[in-house]
Order: structure tokens, then sequence, then C-alpha cells
């Protein structure tokens, strides 16, 4: 009989082909890759498992997985079974590994999406497992098998314990994957995040590819076993479960990938604020936040966000009503861009103020009223809409270090006295 998937799962995932193929044949490259990656992605979550108890069943499953591909690969295979002595042996480890992995995707999935339900499914989850892996184990033992075979199941066509062992390990990774897809779709339609939904929606059908694939594979188990041929060819049978398997691994990756993407997106955001910080504060040094708060690109906008609005309001007190009306008509006249004209009016003054204070100069009378917006910005940051806030501020950056703003601050500096 035609190999049973081992496990989808990627976790659920891989390709539980009970072949064996000759020591020296090569693997192909796509295997390789898919290979590489699983173990790229479970040393990534090796760390987070060590941390977070919660994380360890995501990691157990990568892991199973990972073992379980590797010791598909022909040569390890082959030495397997030659050291343990056992005819085809590295079959069922394989299947038993492979079955681990899919329990522990469950759980994990279970455990995040739905946590009112994840108490319930242990003890029905490890009784059956214990009593799939203890079928596998006796199917295996009554299996007559005189040597090393290249094809597991096509070497015992008929067989009865062959066909309930590739029934069984079917029949718990098709189990496996339609409650995980349920799983990941009920989550996905939850999901706030635009990654992480996409990830757990490519997830969803990853596990329903292995769904399908598990359902086709007991189809051509009972096929063979009445000695009818399978409807499909076995290539395709292949491309499926290789396919649910990619899809698998891009579908935990993608929420990593938004993070990181947003990390980047943040720390190009600081880079292009950095010059207007440095100006502002260097004016305004007492509103640097001196607390460590950690190296997070994002942590570190929400600093330079906060230190430039309250470097603003400072610097206000020192802009008069004809200052601002002298920079408001400058960027009227100013040929900026259509919308801009505000964000360089606030540039105009606050380049002049800042001027002053480095200058030591203090406003006539003590410091003037804030303007209005600056008003409005001074209430609870955490009702600030922050997306918002950080668009203006890059407008307001870009015209701060404009040509108008240079020359707008040249012409409102005091000229030195002329020499004698």
């Amino acid at each position: 009989m035609t190999s049973p998937p081992l496990a989808l799962a990627a976790p659920f995932a891989h390709p539980l082909a009970a072949a064996a193929p000759a020591a020296d044949t090569p693997v192909p490259l796509s295997h390789v890759v898919v290979l590489a990656m699983l173990w790229l992605v479970t040393a990534w979550r090796l760390p987070a498992a060590v941390r977070n108890p919660r994380q360890r069943m995501l990691w157990t499953a990568f892991a199973g997985v990972t073992v379980m591909v590797t010791l598909g690969l022909p040569g390890l295979t082959a030495w397997v079974d030659t050291s343990t002595g056992l005819p085809n042996v590295v079959v069922p480890i394989k299947h038993v590994i492979g079955l681990v992995a899919c329990a522990a995707m469950v759980a994990f999935v279970a455990q995040t999406a739905r946590p009112d339900l994840a108490p319930r499914l242990r003890r029905p989850q490890l009784a059956v497992l214990l009593a799939a892996q203890s079928g596998l184990v006796v199917c295996f033992a009554l299996i007559r098998q005189d040597g090393e075979v290249t094809d597991f199941y096509q070497a015992y066509p008929g067989s009865v314990p062959a066909a309930l062992y590739a029934l069984i390990v079917a029949g718990y990774l098709g189990s496996a994957m339609g409650v995980t897809s349920w799983l990941f779709g009920t989550y996905a339609r939850r999901a706030g995040a635009g990654w992480l939904r996409s990830g757990l929606r490519v997830l969803a059908a990853g596990s329903a590819a292995g769904l399908g694939y598990s359902v086709l594979r007991v189809c051509q188990v009972l096929l063979e076993l009445d000695a009818r041929p399978m409807f499909l060819p076995a290539s395709l049978l292949y491309g499926i479960e290789w396919l649910a398997i990619a899809l698998v691994l891009l579908g935990s990756s993608m929420p990593a990938v938004g993070v990181a993407l947003a990390a980047l997106r943040a720390w190009r955001t600081v880079r292009r604020l950095q010059p207007l910080w440095a100006s502002l504060t260097a004016a305004v040094p007492e509103v640097v936040l001196t607390a460590p708060l950690g190296r997070s690109p994002r942590v570190l906008l929400h600093r330079r966000v906060i230190e430039i609005r309250d470097a603003a309001l400072v610097l206000a007190g020192h802009a008069d009503d004809e200052l601002r009306a002298r920079a408001d008509r400058a960027a009227t006249a100013d040929d900026a861009a259509p919308g801009s004209g505000e964000a360089l009016a606030e540039a105009l003054w606050l380049r002049v103020t800042c001027a002053q204070r480095l200058a030591g100069r203090v406003p006539a009378g003590g410091a003037v009223a804030d303007p209005p917006e600056l008003t409005a910005a001074a209430g609870s940051f955490a009702e600030l809409d922050f997306e918002t806030e950080t668009r203006r501020l890059l407008r307001l950056a870009a015209a701060y270090h404009s040509p108008a703003a240079e020359a707008f601050t040249r012409a409102e500096s005091p000229q030195p006295a002329a020499g004698r």
C-alpha cells in the first residue's frame, strides 16, 4: 500500500511517506529547502519556548516535525534500520513522532484560538494519541516482514495490519488537520493585525489541504486493500502533501514578517524625525526622557514623538502673535505642496524660537499663550491618534529643514552691528 502522510503540521507538516529510497538516492532541492526552513524555525522558536510555557507546545510540534522529516532522509533511514537490526523500524518511529507533533499543534492552536475549549480537550486528546501510537506499534509488529523494503506499504498488498497502520496515521492526521483548520479560521475572523490575520488564513488553508490529503490517502488505502487502483496519480498526492507543508510554513512565518516590517518602518520614521528632534531638544533639553525603555524601534519612535511635541509646547511660549502671523504669511506666499502650508508655518516659527532660546532670549512679558493646535495636542498621549500625529510630524520635519524655513530664520535673526 502507498504510504500515508506522516504528519502535516508544520508544525503539522511532513510527508510521512513511508517509502525508503536507497541510501544513495539524491534528495530533491525542494525537500532540502523545506527541511532547512524547518530547522531554522525550530531553532528560532527555542528561546521563546524556554521563556514562555505557552510556547512549548508550538516548539514541540516544530521540533517533532523537523526530526521526523530528517529521519526520512535516505541515508539516515538506512543507518537507523541497520543500527537497530529491525527492518523498516524508522517507519513507526517517524509516525509516532509525527502524531506527537500533530497533537502538540492542536493543543497550541486550541490554547490560542479557543482558550475556553483547550482544557476540555487535553484528556481526550491524550487518550486518542496514546491509543493511536499503541495501534501503530501493534500493527507494525503484526506485519510479516522478511527484510528491508523500498516502500513499506507497497511491499504488503492486501495486508490487513498494514492497511490498519496506514488508516491510523491518515485518520489521526486528517482529524488533527480538520480541527486546526476550523480553529485557525475562527481565530482569523477575530484577529486584528493584517499580517496576523493573513497568516492565520494561510494556516487554515494549509491545514485544510492536509485534511484533503489525508482523506485521499484513506481512499487509496481502502482501494488498494480491495486490489483496486487509486483514481489519482501518486505525483498529484505528493504535490498536495508538500503544498500543505509549504502553506503551513508560510502562514506560521507571516506574523513575524509583519512584526519585522513594522519595526523597519518605525526605525525609518525615527531616522526621518531625527534632525527635527535634535534641533528642538538642543533648545529644550529638559524634555528628553532619561528612563531606559529598551531599544525597540517602536518604543524609540514613541519617545521621539513625545519629546518633539513637548519641545514644541515649550517653544510655543516664545512665539508671539506677530511672529506667528509673519510665519503664516511666509508659508502662504511660498510655493509649497498643497496641504503643507500649516506644517511650514509651524516650522517657521519653531526655527525662530529655537534660535531665540539658544541665544538666551526670553519673550518680553513672559511666555505667551500656546497656539490652539498645540494646546489641544497637550492632552493625554493615550488619547492621541499616534499614526496621524507621526504623519504630521514627518511633514513638519520636512518643512523645518526646507530652504524657505532657513531663509525665514535668517530674516528674523537680529543682524550683528556693523563694525566701526
